[in-house]
């Protein structure tokens, strides 16, 4: 059954003296009280917004190999470095959690052993990524991806990290691009037991409570065989560079559109046949699982720095970009290994027989199974000297305060004086934790009072102003926000404050149906 009931809300007849759009305004947000914000500016431009990053192998690479890239962002991988870093690069560092084993059987040990890595790892790592495509049986301990088991992971693993690190940022794991698979597996859609659609997959995530986990969503759009600005809805499965674009628009279904994407890793499988391919022995294999995504060693180059330049122009949302990768071109040489092919290096090898090399030069010499000694070239891809010679407007990775709303407007009647509240938000739009402290003008016409004068991120603050005393008339004043945590982008912030006195004020009611609980 539906009742009609009149509902209040107030409107000031004073238009002429505060302005027609203002009282209209007022009225519809709100209530005596109402916080309202400043229109925003017209963007002229994105600003910096990347970060230029490679996946590395091993810590000696960085030097002679990444440097000259003119990079900001490294990262390494437990996998293969074990420990983190125990020195200070003049680089950003993200350093990726090892998780092949899958659910651990004891999250709290599992935990100690994350809270180990984050204090070896403090002062000389700003991100961590949990976890690397867990949506792929391989790197899930050969079970069934399952991103509800992941979520409780990740939790531990953001909670230890921040109990140890709170300025540092934590990633999610980057998932594999699988394409849209059919089937269930243990109650899950998009999962036939060996791999998890990337979608489904983020949906489950996200369902599970991830959101409250994470600084950064991890994905690796790779671009397959497409140029970077293909569309992903033109395409099989939704393979290209662009269903980044994708992901971002589930997060912003699930209210976590503000979090930024990290693409912890993308790139472009070379062809390499003019420097000798694959092995004879596995061909057959990566031709059917990698040969229809090969493109030339000039696409690659192209498809490269194409990627980060439309990711700048169109993409806010994006922070680091990580290439995979620098050095995995003399990964594996005598197996099917495709990240051979991703590599901007590659290699040329020629044979030298079967003795051993000398011990100042052994370096520069592979093992073949068959005991061949063979000398090892390496060289610059043109990806490579590309992305060296490349433009780059890298972003900052520091705390950024913004306060919402962005300014205070108090609209009362002069009849009925009294102490009036509204609520500023101090927020954080970058990275790590910020925490700031308030304060109020002295010596203009308003001065409120405020609940509180310091508080971490997202802590609200209470502004009381007492409006006895006021005649009809505008009145201003101002608070300032200013962020104690060093090297805070968009700090000190000025709030101003006014109050609007009118003369009288006359209600209207509206209808509102109210539909009975059946």
């Amino acid at each position: 059954m539906k009742q009609k009931i009149k509902h209040r809300i107030r409107l000031y007849r004073a238009f002429r003296q505060v302005g027609i759009c203002a009282a209209i305004i007022a009225a519809l947000t709100g209530a005596l009280a109402a916080a309202g914000a400043a229109p925003a500016p017209a963007r002229a431009e994105i600003p910096p917004h990347l970060g230029y990053g490679v996946n590395v192998r091993q810590k000696s690479s960085i030097d002679p190999l990444f440097a000259p890239l003119g990079f900001d962002w490294i990262k390494l991988w437990e996998e293969y470095e074990i420990d983190p870093p125990a020195e200070r690069f003049p680089y950003y560092v993200l350093f990726t959690i090892d998780c092949r084993s899958g659910m651990p059987d004891d999250l709290d040990a599992w935990g100690d052993h994350i809270e180990t890595i984050a204090e070896a790892g403090l002062g000389f790592i700003e991100a961590y990524e949990i976890c690397n495509e867990p949506n792929v049986e391989r790197f899930w301990s050969g079970q069934p991806p399952d991103p509800r088991e992941y979520v409780q992971m990740l939790q531990v693993a953001y909670q230890r990290i921040r109990a140890v690190d709170p300025g540092a940022i934590v990633v999610s794991a980057g998932l594999a691009p699988v394409g849209r698979i059919q089937g269930g597996c243990d109650g899950l859609s998009g999962n036939d037991c060996h791999a998890m659609d990337e979608r489904e997959y983020a949906r489950v995530m996200f369902l599970w409570g991830a959101g409250d986990y994470f600084d950064a969503f991890g994905y690796h759009p790779y671009g397959f065989a497409y140029p970077p600005e293909k569309d992903p809805g033109s395409v099989s499965n939704g393979f290209a560079f662009r269903g980044a674009e994708v992901m971002h628009n589930l997060m912003k279904q699930y209210g976590l559109d503000h979090k930024p994407i990290w693409a912890t890793e993308f790139s472009w499988l070379r062809d390499d046949d003019d420097y000798g391919g694959v092995p004879s022995d596995c061909n057959s294999d990566y031709e059917a699982s990698f040969s229809w995504m090969e493109v030339s060693e000039q696409e690659q180059a192209d498809y490269l720095t194409g990627a980060f330049q439309y990711a700048d122009d169109n993409w806010p949302w994006m922070g680091p970009m990580f290439v995979w990768n620098l050095d995995w071109h003399d990964y594996h040489l005598w197996d099917c290994e495709a990240a051979r092919y991703f590599s901007i290096l590659k290699t040329s090898l020629s044979g030298q027989g079967f003795a051993r090399p000398a011990p100042e030069s052994l370096a520069e010499f592979r093992l073949a199974p068959n005991g061949t000694w063979y000398k090892l070239d390496t060289y610059h891809t043109l990806a490579y000297d590309a992305l060296a010679a490349m433009e780059k407007r890298p972003g900052s990775f520091a705390p950024r305060l913004m306060i919402t709303p962005d300014a205070l407007t108090f609209l009362i009647d002069v009849d009925e004086p009294g102490v009036y509240t509204a609520t500023l938000y101090p927020t954080n739009s970058g990275y790590q934790t910020l925490f700031w402290t308030a304060s109020v003008a002295t010596g203009l016409q308003v001065t409120p009072t405020l609940a509180i004068t310091t508080g971490i991120q997202s802590a609200p603050l209470a502004v009381t102003v007492d409006t006895t005393g006021y005649v009809t008339g505008t009145f201003t004043g101002s608070i300032s926000v200013t962020a104690t945590t060093s090297d805070v982008l968009d700090s000190p912030q000025v709030i101003p404050v006014t109050l609007r006195v009118v003369p009288e004020v006359y209600r209207v009611y509206l209808p509102v149906a109210l539909r009975s609980a059946p």
